[in-house]
């Protein structure tokens, strides 16, 4: 009987091919270098579910951007330990010092460090999707719903926080910051929050939504868009090679050869488990995911996220690879759920 080797791109044209999205970009780099890169599709197929758009195809390039989502988080994470970390000072730090809602006896004791595992005590979401620029109403009324430190529990209200306790500390916007720590030191210079309207050609389109039509080129997620499209939670848009830069900086523990980069107390911090109260099925360092189902085929030691759109990185810190996977699954809308067996098989071709 015949073995038939499966690729990364066939397996990305596969699911293109029955739905997952329109557009993909994946890349595969061993020990730096990328050896599979596969851009694929249009970056609109869609105006709305079931309605073809009657637009000229643009096709996915190494250009196109996609909306990372929750893959923002990590970023955010490296951005704020860096900012602490140039001031000699740690994830310890409690958010007091920063933020005057926690200046309470109950949150007094709420540390960054907390924000960024999802052991902060913090609920998954924040559902006031109402126009809020300042976060003035987020600020007024987002509190822990469980006593900080006594779970681990997802949540985009916590790095909500941690994009506001990076403002605070840097005293400049968060979108500033992130450029300065994060962005400009790898050479990301294709990822950024608020993409110019001239961009939209280059961005993955994602979801019709009831009340804002067809969202492409501005960020998916309700609740960043509400907090006008910079948030700690989601709203970057990125193109695979700035994300594996991203991925081979937490490989390599730090900077690339003579190229700035993170520093190595916040790579550390990036990819080292915390103790968890509990287990979640995976372990997580502060910001990052260690070791997550998905990512297992990979290697024996993973660190990465996953975005809701349908983005995702992993690398192996001091190993070998590091791998990304942009789909804008969620476009027209976000029914399927095909994206977790297609992360996973993309994750064992890599791994093979």
């Amino acid at each position: 009987m015949r073995c038939e080797t499966v690729t990364i791109e066939g397996i990305v044209d596969d699911a293109l091919r029955r739905g997952t999205g329109s557009a993909a970009s994946a890349i595969l780099a061993l020990d730096g270098r990328p050896v599979v890169e596969h851009h694929a599709g249009v970056v609109r197929r869609w105006d709305a579910p079931g309605v073809e758009t009657d637009r000229a195809p643009s096709p996915v390039e190494a250009s196109t951007r996609f909306d990372l989502a929750s893959v923002t988080k990590p970023i955010v994470a490296a951005a704020l330990l860096a900012e602490l970390d140039a001031r000699g000072l740690d994830a310890e730090l409690p958010l007091a010092e920063l933020l005057p809602e926690f200046r309470t006896p109950a949150l007094g004791a709420v540390r960054v460090a907390q924000l960024l595992s999802h052991t902060a005590g913090f609920a998954a979401e924040w559902f006031d999707r109402d126009p809020d620029p300042g976060a003035a109403r987020f600020r007024a009324g987002a509190r822990p719903v469980a006593p900080p430190g006594a779970g681990h529990r997802y949540s985009c209200v916590g790095f909500i926080w941690a994009g506001l306790a990076a403002e605070a500390l840097a005293g400049e916007p968060l979108d500033a910051v992130v450029r300065r720590r994060v962005l400009d030191p790898l050479a990301m210079h294709d990822t950024g929050f608020r993409p110019g309207a001239g961009l939209r050609n280059r961005i993955a389109a994602t979801e019709w939504q009831p009340e804002r039509g067809l969202v492409h080129g501005e960020v998916h997620d309700e609740t960043a868009a509400a907090l006008g499209g910079v948030s700690g939670n989601a709203g970057l848009f990125g193109t695979a090679a700035d994300l594996l830069r991203f991925a081979e900086a937490l490989r390599l523990g730090g900077a690339d050869g003579d190229a700035p980069g993170l520093a190595p107390a916040v790579v550390e911090a990036l990819t080292t488990a915390i103790g968890m109260p509990d287990d979640p099925g995976y372990g997580q360092a502060l910001g990052p995911r260690l070791d997550e189902g998905w990512m297992r085929g990979l290697g024996p030691r993973t660190a990465g996220h996953t975005g809701f759109t349908g983005t995702a990185f992993v690398t192996e810190p001091g190993g070998r690879r590091s791998l990304v996977l942009l789909v804008n699954r969620v476009h027209p809308s976000r029914d399927s759920e095909a994206i977790h067996a297609l992360r996973a098989r993309v994750a064992e071709a890599a791994g093979r």
